[in-house]
């Protein structure tokens, strides 16, 4: 009996230094891989290379000399209301903050806006994207009847004024009357309305272009262009994403450079081409072989995804124009969107050598007319001016190259103050960052 006992016992112990060693092991293997997993010294003793070290970069002795006139030129600043006031300089060249003041209050941009709603479509459609409207033959042409349809596939190109080439194109063709359907497939049929918040008086229907008039009135207008033209049709009607057959003729195709709506849009700050260029993001994808989802992503979803900005708390963004007074971003924001956009040699140079306004050039001077007159600003300052008079709101944004080569990207907003008293503030400013 005593020997069952003492065998069971020896079993039991058996058992329980197995279970703990087992658990030894685990723990052990566990430790092991959590090391390799997480620990950077194993990429080190490894050969995977040193542990990364978050180098910061500390401002340097013009830097510093920078953000001290600019903080004695706000002190000096009697006739704004520097609570409302934000400024952000940002040193591209050597990566770190120069000055901040009130960078992360959330204010009214103005048509500063317009600079996000260009690097976005920049970044998705690509600098060599093209609004492209086409007219095709579909049937035979025989004694000046086109036996068949007429197709008109167009854009939502802004630059398109009139149908006079369309129509020129079927004369020369020798079409004069279409035996079937004129058909129009439009990639936007609506019509182009500014967001409600925006003044009714900033954007009419007159200055809509004539592709985003909506399609009653673009239907009409080349009607009134055939009949201009002696050319007679059967009828005509609408119709979308018309798949064209390897017999199909193209007869005359319109095309506009993205980069030509871009330049009256920040140059000029034209709010109607910022409108129109904000809302082909959400159509460009349907003429595209491959139709891209990410095109429909809103303006700040664009921002999260390409890592732009992790601070967007209570950011508005109603338009690409910034018409909208209860728009809403900062100045930080600002600044690390055209660090974002410095980055990207593409949208750096289109921005720098074509489409950013700059003072006294002869033809990209733009909304800077009037303004940094002196030969200190000329060819170093590239930006964007945004204007809101109703609302006392102004602001400056954009690059500016200092006289030893350096470059900063800064951004200016001030509400709340009589635009031509924060006009000659910014001003002032710039001359800081450019001598």
């Amino acid at each position: 009996m005593q020997k069952k006992v003492r065998k069971k016992k020896r079993r039991l112990k058996k058992s329980v230094k197995r279970g703990c060693l087992g658990i030894i092991i685990f723990l052990l293997l566990l430790a092991v891989f959590l090391f390799f997993r997480y620990s950077p010294a194993a990429d080190f003793l490894f050969g995977k290379g040193e542990p990364e070290e978050e180098v910061i970069v500390e401002p340097d002795s013009v830097d510093m000399a920078i953000a001290e006139d600019v903080q004695s030129l706000i002190q000096r600043a009697s006739l704004i209301d520097t609570t409302k006031l934000a400024v952000d300089i940002y040193d591209l060249t050597r990566g770190c903050y120069v000055y901040e003041y009130h960078s992360h209050r959330r204010l009214i941009p103005a048509s500063c806006m317009k600079l996000l709603t260009g690097v976005r479509v920049l970044k998705q459609l690509g600098a060599d994207h093209q609004y492209s409207s086409k007219e095709y033959i579909l049937g035979r042409v025989k004694d000046e009847t086109l036996y068949g349809d007429l197709l008109l596939q167009m854009d939502d190109d802004p630059m398109l004024l009139s149908f006079a080439d369309f129509t020129a194109a079927i004369k020369a063709r020798g079409i004069s009357h279409i035996k079937g359907r004129v058909i129009y497939d439009l990639l936007r049929t609506d019509t182009l309305r500014p967001h409600h918040t925006a003044q009714p008086y900033d954007i009419t229907y007159r200055q809509v272009p004539l592709l985003m008039k909506g399609a009653p009135r673009v239907m009409s207008e080349f009607r009134a262009s055939l009949r201009a033209a002696g050319i007679t049709y059967d009828s005509d009607t609408l119709l979308y994403n018309v798949p064209l057959t390897d017999s199909a003729e193209l007869v005359y195709q319109y095309q506009t450079p993205l980069r030509e709506v871009l330049k009256p849009m920040l140059i000029n700050s034209s709010n109607v081409k910022a409108e129109c260029v904000f809302y082909h993001n959400q159509h460009a994808q349907d003429r595209l072989t491959e139709p891209d989802t990410t095109l429909c992503m809103k303006p700040l979803d664009f921002v999260q995804a390409e890592g732009i900005y992790d601070r967007m708390a209570d950011f508005v963004v109603n338009d690409g124009s910034g018409l909208s007074p209860e728009n809403r971003l900062t100045a930080d924001f600002l600044v690390q969107l055209m660090a974002y956009a410095y980055k990207d040699s593409v949208i750096r140079n289109v921005f720098i050598d074509e489409a950013l306004a700059t003072p006294a050039h002869p033809t990209r001077h733009g909304s800077l007319l009037g303004r940094m007159s002196a030969p200190c600003y000329h060819g170093r300052i590239f930006c964007k001016t945004g204007t809101l008079v109703s609302f006392a709101s102004s602001s400056l944004t954009g690059y500016a190259h200092h006289k030893n080569g350096r470059w900063f990207a800064f951004s200016i907003i001030n509400n709340n103050s009589p635009v031509y008293d924060a006009r000659e503030f910014q001003d002032a400013l710039c001359r800081l960052l450019v001598e």
